[in-house]
């Protein structure tokens, strides 16, 4: 039951994000940037990781400061055992804010599971 109702918040929450997204008249501006992070966090917590990427790359081209947007594309990254691209976004979280344990954690963990199950031939380098 509870995974249930969170799965059904989270669904509302995509709902009212991409409603409101909608209705903006002209292009997003950075002061859009939060709404866009969240709808990323909403799809992620759905495990729609495809889509938290690309919300989260969208909020990338809106700010470049949102230590949010690095954790949250680095989490996901990582959620698809994509480590190096995992790693890398962990990097540029760190680069904003080099105290955030749980960046600090989760890339440790990241340079782990990448010594361990090496690198996914499938994932494309950009």
């Amino acid at each position: 039951m509870f995974f249930h109702l969170n799965t059904c918040r989270y669904n509302k929450a995509v709902w009212w994000f991409e409603k409101t997204l909608a209705h903006i008249p002209s292009s997003l501006s950075e002061m859009w940037e939060p709404t866009v992070v969240n709808l990323a966090h909403a799809y992620r917590k759905l495990k729609m990781h495809h889509e938290a990427i690309s919300c989260y790359e969208r909020a990338l081209k809106l700010s470049n400061r949102s230590l949010s947007t690095y954790v949250g594309l680095a989490y996901t990254y990582h959620l698809q055992d994509n480590f190096s691209a995992a790693i890398t976004y962990y990097h540029k979280a760190l680069w904003l804010k080099p105290d955030d344990q749980f960046c600090t954690e989760m890339l440790s963990l990241a340079l782990v599971h990448e010594g361990r199950y090496g690198i996914d031939p499938k994932i494309e380098f950009h």
